[in-house]
């Protein structure tokens, strides 16, 4: 009995040194959370975040390139023997462009059938200041998963506008978890944008300025900062599991004097001609395979897309969007002129069925293979007037032209291309061929495939 006043009296003093603790706890977590909650609207958890979405768009991006390297495996060994001997297995990949195709239509229909979205012009409106809807996490499903299918399968659409939307969702993604601003959360989306650009080609600033002409439109330091840092770790963590090889091989080493330069020219304004041709003869089978596919069900849309946009492939293989060896075979200097002529010819009718009918893809791979098989075309032609011409040069001048030229970003086609050769002797001509290819274009007003320019001259 005489212990118990002792012992109240060591209970009440616990009570009060816990509800100190606690109270002070208490305090220090809601400093902690009040801090926090004012950092993730700094420029600092900016940077923090954009590097984060920079290292999950180039993991994403390693996955992708794998499924489709490994669809690109099967489709060569249905069609082994093509141009020598048709047998009966080519015409499987006809087949399997229609199944590709049905079942991109049951997905649309059936999984992500509240979602639409029209590539980069979706990214780019949505990054917008003015812009209220946010991209999705499910329009980035849509985007990669539909994409893989439709590519996979032999359709004729590009990875790259899957991917960015991609990166951009991802990014802006990082931003909502976060809660951070809107303008915070629209900085993400073209930093991821940015990011998928440059782990796809391995050239970081191409995606930076690929962002900024084509993307964004605008170069402020706030939004080209947090850029930066995405496209950096977004390539680097390409290179650390895929390793640092040029996507496009470099042509051979040949010194380019001012004589060389009159030429040059002529192959940036041939291929603005040819810039013009992809963006009207797409437009034109767009408006036709739209026409065409709204008489059939809408499952059976992408089906008949598929089967068309794959045909072609039984004679032309380099219509195959799931590679980039067509093109380093023109840099090479290898190949048939006329076969790469029909492809440039064809490229961008099966881009446009693909695209129209439903299925999932871009327009800047197509666009760039088109450029380097047109650049092999005339650099072969010059060789009969000027027997030391440098095949490989023109392709890959022709490449960052027809790019140029074809989403009115000239900076971006020849910094691209410089960066995945890696040749830096090639700098001046890239840049030279981009910026005549990117005057003829607008003196001819064609519209363009750059949503920010179309509003411009608009």
């Amino acid at each position: 009995m005489h212990h118990r006043p002792g012992w109240r009296q060591s209970t009440r003093k616990i009570i009060r040194r816990s509800n100190f603790v606690v109270s002070r706890l208490r305090r220090t977590l809601g400093k902690l959370i009040n801090q926090a909650s004012l950092y993730r609207l700094t420029d600092d958890a900016l940077l923090l975040s954009s590097a984060l979405a920079g290292i999950v768009v180039g993991l994403v991006i390693v996955a992708y390139h794998a499924v489709l390297e490994l669809f690109e495996t099967g489709l060569q060994f249905l069609a082994p023997g093509v141009f020598h001997s048709i047998t009966w297995t080519e015409w499987l990949i006809p087949v399997i462009g229609m199944l590709g195709g049905l079942l991109v239509g049951v997905l649309k229909k059936y999984v992500f059938k509240d979602v639409t979205h029209r590539g980069l012009a979706s990214v780019s409106d949505q990054l917008k200041m003015e812009s209220t809807q946010p991209i999705s996490w499910k329009l980035s499903f849509h985007a990669i998963l539909l994409s893989t299918i439709s590519i996979g399968t032999g359709g004729g659409a590009g990875r790259e506008s899957p991917t960015v939307i991609l990166g951009a969702s991802v990014s802006s993604g990082l931003g909502r978890i976060g809660a951070m601003s809107k303008r915070h959360i629209r900085v993400l989306g073209a930093a991821g944008a940015a990011a998928a650009i440059s782990g796809i080609f391995n050239a970081p600033l191409g995606g930076i300025l690929f962002a900024v002409e084509a993307i964004t439109g605008e170069l402020r330091a706030r939004t080209f900062i947090p850029i930066v840092i995405a496209s950096v770790l977004a390539t680097s963590t390409v290179r650390a599991i895929l390793g640092n090889k040029p996507l496009l091989m470099a042509p051979l080493a040949t010194p380019i004097t001012l004589l060389d330069y009159p030429l040059l020219a002529l192959a940036g304004v041939l291929s603005a001609f040819v810039a013009a041709y992809y963006l009207r003869s797409y437009r034109y089978s767009a408006e036709k395979t739209t026409k065409l596919v709204m008489k059939l069900p809408f499952v059976l849309r992408p089906a008949l897309g598929g089967l068309l946009a794959s045909i072609p492939l039984i004679f032309l293989p380099q219509l195959l969007e799931t590679s980039y060896n067509p093109i380093n075979q023109a840099i090479a200097g290898q190949g048939l002129w006329w076969i790469a002529l029909a492809t440039v010819l064809v490229k961008p009718i099966t881009n446009a069925i693909t695209i129209a009918s439903g299925g999932e893809g871009g327009t800047f791979a197509p666009a760039l293979k088109v450029g380097a098989l047109f650049g092999f075309c005339f650099g072969t032609v010059l060789m009969f007037f000027v027997p030391e011409t440098s095949v490989g040069l023109y392709a890959i001048v022709g490449a960052a032209a027809v790019i140029a030229g074809a989403f009115s970003a000239p900076l971006t086609g020849g910094i691209l291309l410089f960066e995945i050769s890696g040749n830096y002797g090639l700098l001046l001509p890239l840049l030279f061929t981009s910026v005549f290819s990117t005057y003829i274009i607008r003196r001819m007003k064609v519209t363009t495939f750059n949503p920010i320019q179309e509003s411009i001259d608009n």
